[in-house]
């Protein structure tokens, strides 16, 4: 048995829930956020700086940022490099460690989101999780 933690990023967990993202890296080996040592992320990104890296290393998506879903730029990074995305709606003015715990809730049905192939969306709440439609590719005709 192989008792080293396997330190491959499965999760990445954007800058505006930097906190949650703090928490859950420092009890799982497999979770990054802008900053992190193992995450080639600075603080201060932009969206379209990280969604390709995300995507590309086929890395689970948390945020709160349910606008990456609908701004034009966003939405074709998105869609381009497969982000699979989980979206904590409702979240808004949720304490932080109201927040922690939901996620914490719903890991069992966030963990297997790692062998799902992207580009999906789901929506986290205290309720539990859900897809979302995933929103059309943007009009490249404008």
């Amino acid at each position: 048995m192989n008792a080293a933690p396997d330190l491959r990023p499965r999760f990445f967990v954007d800058e505006n829930t930097l906190p949650l993202g703090k928490a859950l890296a420092a009890v799982r080996a497999d979770v990054v956020y802008p900053g992190h040592r193992r995450c080639p992320i600075w603080v201060g990104a932009l969206d379209i700086e990280w969604l390709p890296y995300v995507g590309d290393a086929g890395l689970v998506l948390i945020t709160r940022d349910v606008r990456i879903r609908h701004r034009p730029a966003e939405k074709r990074l998105f869609l381009l490099h497969n982000v699979k995305g989980i979206f904590l709606t409702k979240s808004g003015s949720m304490p932080r460690w109201d927040m922690l715990c939901m996620v914490v809730q719903h890991w069992a049905r966030i963990e297997p989101l790692t062998d799902v192939a992207g580009p999906c969306s789901y929506s986290l709440t205290r309720v539990g999780i859900r897809e979302l439609k995933l929103p059309a590719p943007p009009d490249h005709r404008r």
